[in-house]
């Protein structure tokens, strides 16, 4: 079977990450992905869908969407979109509905960061998803990157030794969201889980030091995108 290395969920400067899809691209050459999904909030950038080469080498960029209700404080019950030229933007309101139009053009729908609790030392708030009367969506981020960043810092030291450290960050997903997948299967629930990078690119200072957190595709684990599939 063909491996095929993808960085799932990544957010360029459409929204709130700091990179355009080509510079994302070349970085995802770079560390050898064969291609990325750009996932940016609530909106659906026409043009950069296909294959970007450098020489020999190539990546193959997907653009789908996360879409999620602006308006709601917290912003919390984010969806991850895959394979519809839309946003679609207009249902957040009603995950349901959302679902529902997904489904209506046969494309992908993923709840985001299902567990993401608040991180006060960075003013991070709590993003977990809500709604789980949901039915009929694809499937779940069983793990996210920028997830688990907020997980396992309480303190600042923490958060600079993982800045110069991401590869012991990605250790495994939270027992939260493994906990409700196992209730989803047990139900007999086609559920696919995966995992995503969540890369914004988020820029801390740390009194004369400036470090950049989730640097587009160059995360701790890049090639970690698929945990698990569909469950039969």
């Amino acid at each position: 079977m063909e491996e095929i290395i993808t960085n799932i969920h990544i957010h360029t400067s459409y929204s709130d990450g700091r990179k355009l899809h080509r510079e994302i691209a070349e970085d995802a050459i770079k560390v050898g992905l064969d291609a990325i999904i750009i996932t940016d909030h609530n909106i659906y950038v026409k043009g950069f869908d296909g294959y970007y080469a450098r020489g020999d080498q190539k990546v193959l960029v997907i653009v789908g969407k996360e879409i999620h209700d602006k308006n709601r404080i917290p912003q919390k019950n984010h969806m991850l979109v895959m394979g519809i030229n839309e946003s679609n933007a207009r249902y957040a309101k009603s995950p349901q509905e959302l679902i529902n139009s997904i489904n209506a053009v046969h494309g992908l729908s993923f709840i985001a960061h299902p567990y993401d609790p608040e991180l006060p030392a960075f003013s991070e708030e709590d993003l977990s998803w809500e709604d789980w009367s949901i039915s009929d969506y694809t499937g779940l981020e069983l793990w996210n990157n920028l997830s688990e960043f907020k997980i396992r810092v309480s303190k600042i030291p923490q958060a600079i030794f993982y800045a110069f450290f991401p590869a012991s960050l990605a250790k495994e997903p939270p027992i939260e969201i493994r906990k409700v997948w196992d209730f989803l299967l047990a139900k007999g629930k086609k559920v696919v889980a995966i995992g995503g990078s969540d890369a914004h690119t988020l820029v801390y200072h740390f009194g004369p030091f400036k470090k950049k957190f989730f640097h587009t595709v160059t995360i701790s684990r890049p090639s970690i995108t698929i945990f698990w599939l569909k469950m039969n």
